[in-house]
């Protein structure tokens, strides 16, 4: 028994098999998250100190979808999402009353007392405070979120207790979450804020794991010999030229995939040497005209 299983309300382990609950397809989280001895053990860091864990990283290297993963492994029925916007407010992620409903309501005279209670929503972060039972937190994206917001929420992330004003009431946490916060580094997030955190940064997959990761979500399809492979040189050649704005990441891979077994693609199809605009359905890895164009005619290794 290691140090973390003694002491973490919840332990995760590294594995490459984790299965994650059933997901709308469009927001990419089904089948299983690959989850490296590294971040595991960040996330059972976390655990132990009671703090956010923040994740960054280039998009699409699944830093949401480990909030799923680690969801998973706690035994969690679902993970409270919140997904941060330019007009997010801290308070929004804790709770909101709607105010303009109660005073119209006022205004008609349809309730007496008019409690505040009915017009109150638990946000994902308030919701997990006032469970008995460990929960998932997702703060996501939390670098498009104005100035103010991570530190509009240090006290709250610190002691895991906030106040409601209308209620006249605090609220206290009674059990320990796991609160992912994730990142693209859009901006800089505040010194404050950071140092209430633990931090992973999760880099773009070797080769090998790439191999692994598309197998595990293709398992179900029917493949060309050497296909996934192939398909992995290929994504890394691409990511090698220099100059790209969106370097394809790993859900453009998975989603190349699924495409090229459905357009009957072998893996002499992607034979290196080839330009690189010759590549069938192209349009999943790069996004935007300049990468095609910087692309245009190069052979790929």
């Amino acid at each position: 028994m290691s140090e973390f299983d003694r002491i973490a309300p919840g332990v995760v382990a590294a594995a490459g098999r984790v299965q994650l609950p059933p997901r709308e397809p469009q927001m990419g989280f089904e089948g299983p998250y690959l989850m490296s001895p590294a971040l595991a053990e960040a996330v059972n860091v976390a655990l132990h100190l009671d703090r956010p864990l923040l994740v960054t990283g280039e998009p699409g290297t699944g830093k949401t979808a480990l909030a799923w993963g680690v969801a998973a492994q706690l035994g969690c029925d679902e993970v409270f999402e919140y997904r941060v916007r330019s007009t997010s407010s801290a308070q929004s992620l804790l709770y909101e009353i709607d105010h303009l409903r109660r005073l119209h309501d006022a205004n008609r005279g349809t309730h007496e007392t008019l409690p505040y209670q009915t017009y109150l929503r638990w946000g994902p972060l308030g919701r997990a405070i006032r469970s008995s039972r460990t929960e998932v937190v997702l703060i996501d994206e939390i670098d498009k979120a104005p100035r103010d917001f991570p530190n509009d929420l240090l006290n709250e992330l610190d002691r895991m207790t906030f106040w409601v004003p209308e209620l006249k009431r605090a609220f206290h946490a009674q059990a320990r979450h796991a609160v992912i916060v994730t990142s693209n580094g859009e901006r800089p997030l505040p010194a404050a804020f950071l140092r209430r955190c633990v931090h992973h940064h999760l880099t773009f997959p070797a080769a090998d794991t790439l191999v692994e990761l598309v197998r595990l979500h293709t398992g179900e399809l029917t493949l060309a010999e050497g296909l996934i492979e192939r398909a992995v040189e290929r994504l890394i050649a691409l990511r090698d030229v220099t100059g790209l704005a969106a370097p394809p990441a790993t859900d453009a891979l998975l989603a190349w995939v699924r495409v090229l077994a459905a357009l009957g693609v072998r893996a002499d199809d992607l034979a290196a040497g080839a330009p690189a605009d010759a590549l069938p359905a192209l349009g999943v890895l790069l996004k935007t005209p300049a990468d095609r164009a910087l692309v245009a005619g190069r052979p790929l290794r």
